[in-house]
């Protein structure tokens, strides 16, 4: 009897400690996404203040052949832009390259370029980032603005899961724009694909963040 008793209380510590553990991770996700954002915000503030002064360095332009994009450098990282998207409430800045450590502090320009119509950008899953891509439909806006001022619109005009090796399908979509994240436990992409408008549109807010 006593023996089946210590069982009991030994299941019950391993069941409290797993719920423990489960929580920690948790919270510590969550404080994670809510840092990425508010530094993601704080970058595009900034980037918008150096596109929007009184003084500003001339850019070279980009090679129309080629995939390099116009670079502002803030905090040691280099960034082509800002995305916009209404129906998700998201303005996030757009670092020039990607890897790991970088996402964790923005969605990446993992390949092509704007004005070549091949932009391809990942994110994290965070909610502050692309967490919430998945809701995208067929219609819905999203807005590149590139650090020059050039302002490219487009339309979303698929979506789909994709597996981790299916590179490919994202760097040779044939859509002008592709945005893609991971999906929860990472072994799946969510992949938004979008083309241009050819509407001309004026810069949006970018202040107005998640």
């Amino acid at each position: 009897m006593a023996v089946h008793k210590r069982s009991g209380i030994l299941l019950i510590l391993m069941g409290t400690v797993l719920i423990v553990s489960a929580l920690s991770l948790l919270l510590y996700n969550r404080q994670m996404d809510a840092q990425a954002g508010a530094d993601a915000q704080q970058v595009l503030e900034s980037m918008q203040s150096i596109m929007e002064g009184p003084v500003r360095e001339e850019t070279e332009e980009p090679d129309p052949s080629s995939t390099e994009m116009p670079v502002i450098y803030l905090e040691g990282y280099e960034y082509v832009g800002y995305l916009t998207i209404p129906k998700l409430e998201l303005a996030l800045p757009v670092m020039a390259q990607w890897d790991y450590s970088r996402l964790k502090l923005a969605p990446c320009r993992q390949f092509g370029g704007a004005e070549t119509d091949d932009l391809v950008i990942a994110a994290h899953n965070y909610r502050s980032h692309f967490g919430h891509l998945d809701q995208l439909e067929t219609g819905d806006q999203v807005t590149f603005t590139g650090v020059d001022g050039e302002t490219y619109a487009y339309e979303v005009e698929t979506s789909g899961i994709l597996k981790p090796d299916q590179v490919e399908e994202v760097q040779r979509s044939g859509y002008d724009l592709v945005l893609y994240t991971c999906t929860t436990g990472g072994k799946s992409r969510v992949a938004v694909f979008c083309d241009r408008t050819g509407a001309e549109t004026d810069a949006p807010d970018a202040a107005e963040g998640p």
